[in-house]
């Protein structure tokens, strides 16, 4: 049995749900709205059970024994924003009992014996980016030439200094909340004081053909995006003209460096931002440890959901 979690409609859920059902599969979904009908009792054993996992999930008044799960797919949004639970008061019953659910549903999926993309435990690296800067480069990719400060004098250098090389600068936020990617103006350096309250990530701008890569267990697929865009994801937005996104193959040698980055952050899921050079350099900008997929198989037809499938049916190596 697997267990998709999250909102049924969201393009990625869709998309996978969709894939298992081509497959014949047997999955449930947790729509996370539905939560006020949803409960979980999770058991560990004491050591002389041998710490055996038990307990049953009740969904929709179907209750299936937790031991009955292979695979996890979860793609939650925060619970305390869901519609119905933002609104109450924080010790009003029905909030309570949607975090507690999300809670015993987290530490479920950290302990499973299943296929689980991805284990909450390990998408905690996507809330440093510093921290997986270091596992990036650990891995065998390059990383842009970087500054986090909430110095604006050594900001405020550091901009300077690359500007006098004849290169640009662009800024984004340091955790795993989603930012937009700016170029630093020269108008910028007059509110450079604000960053004393936000440490921010300065970064030397590198040239090239942007590639989203997507590993699913120990293969990948990859898509390579052609935008005059600083961030090609608003592309739109910033220059009234959206990327072009096309399949690509990656070099042997590139495809094993991002399955071992996943391998390092223990994501069997993982899509991974790289931007290949004149040069033909590789540098690696973050891993994102719960991928909007659908944006790139919707444009370039590559078979992401059914890999993921696979992978949840045991399909796939780890």
């Amino acid at each position: 049995m697997i267990l998709v979690a999250g909102i049924p409609e969201e393009r990625p859920v869709a998309l996978v749900t969709a894939a298992l059902e081509d497959m014949g599969a047997a999955y449930r979904v947790f729509d996370q709205r539905r939560v006020a009908s949803a409960k979980l009792q999770l058991e560990i054993g004491d050591a002389s059970a041998g710490g055996a996992i038990g307990g049953v999930l009740t969904l929709e008044q179907e209750t299936i024994p937790l031991a009955e799960i292979s695979g996890m797919y979860l793609r939650t949004m925060d619970d305390r924003l869901l519609p119905g639970i933002l609104e109450l008061p924080p010790v009003a019953p029905e909030r309570l009992h949607c975090r507690r659910f999300h809670e015993l549903l987290s530490r479920f999926a950290d302990i499973a014996p299943a296929r689980v993309l991805n284990r909450p435990a390990d998408t905690g690296s996507n809330h440093s980016k510093p921290y997986q800067a270091q596992v990036i480069r650990e891995s065998g990719f390059d990383i842009p030439e970087t500054l986090i400060t909430n110095d604006p004098n050594a900001a405020r250098e550091f901009i300077e200094r690359i500007w006098s090389s004849g290169g640009n600068v662009i800024y984004k936020s340091v955790s795993g909340v989603r930012s937009i990617v700016r170029r630093v103006e020269q108008q910028d350096l007059a509110r450079l004081d604000h960053i004393r309250w936000c440490p921010t990530q300065f970064q030397r701008h590198v040239a090239g053909t942007d590639i989203r890569v997507h590993v699913v267990g120990d293969r990948s697929l990859a898509a390579a995006i052609s935008s005059d865009a600083t961030d090609y994801r608003y592309a739109a937005r910033e220059i009234g003209v959206g990327p072009e996104i096309v399949a690509c193959e990656l070099e042997p040698r590139v495809e094993a460096l991002c399955v071992r980055l996943a391998e390092k952050l223990r994501l069997p899921l993982a899509g991974i931002d790289l931007r290949r050079t004149a040069e033909g350099r590789y540098v690696c900008f973050e891993v994102n440890p719960s991928p909007a997929f659908s944006y790139y198989e919707g444009h370039t037809g590559l078979p992401i959901a059914n890999r993921i499938a696979r992978f949840l049916v045991g399909e796939l190596t780890n």
